[in-house]
């Protein structure tokens, strides 16, 4: 009997600050500034190579994925959530004009999508499978996954069992590195680990 275990390694990078202000960011396709540029950089100062990069097609992600391989391949599920009517507004000029609604999405986003936006529920489904397969098509790999805030909050939800609910509490800055080691063993199931969650502050 071989019980020989096997690790998957799959580093998630938020893209870093983008072009813009502050505005609900979702599917409007904002290219970073430099600011962006560097905080992506920096976390990436001391990473060893990876066997894979994979990338939102997005091009806050994209381009920086590309800007470090020829060779990315994007997925249309890793995007951004859907902020609906809100996306493309700055967050200060909803808080201004609804701040109730506003209010109400920040503090239990599960249960108050914006008009016309992706529920969060939605979302999840989107994105786990998603994940699972980049798990199983690169087992065994070390693979970087350049990405969006929501998109890791539901990431790292599902690999530390945490609901929904908790996932406003989940800090992901600009440039924010994490990494997930998947251990694998035959008889056994799979035993994801948060590594570490390494928020940077670039100026």
């Amino acid at each position: 009997m071989n019980n020989t275990q096997q690790v998957t390694t799959i580093d998630l990078l938020r893209h870093g600050s983008c072009e813009g202000g502050l505005i609900f960011r979702g599917h409007t396709d904002s290219a970073l500034n430099e600011q962006g540029w560097r905080q992506m950089q920096q976390a990436i100062t001391h990473a060893p190579s990876w066997d894979n990069i994979i990338s939102s097609p997005l091009q806050r992600c994209k381009a920086f994925a590309e800007s470090l391989s020829e060779n990315v391949t994007l997925k249309s599920h890793l995007q951004e959530i859907s902020f609906g009517d809100w996306d493309g507004q700055l967050t200060e000029t909803v808080q201004q004009l609804i701040p109730h609604a506003a209010e109400a999405f920040w503090q239990n986003p599960e249960n108050n999508t914006p008009p016309n936006g992706e529920a969060l529920v939605d979302f999840q489904q989107r994105v786990v499978p998603a994940w699972q397969k980049i798990t199983q098509q690169h087992r065994g790999q070390h693979s970087l996954v350049i990405t969006h805030g929501g998109v890791i909050r539901i990431i790292l939800a599902q690999v530390l069992q945490m609901p929904l609910q908790a996932i406003p509490f989940i800090s992901i800055p600009h440039g924010c590195l994490s990494q997930i080691k998947i251990y694998h063993q035959d008889g056994t199931n799979d035993w994801p680990q948060l590594i570490f969650h390494q928020p940077l502050n670039t100026a």
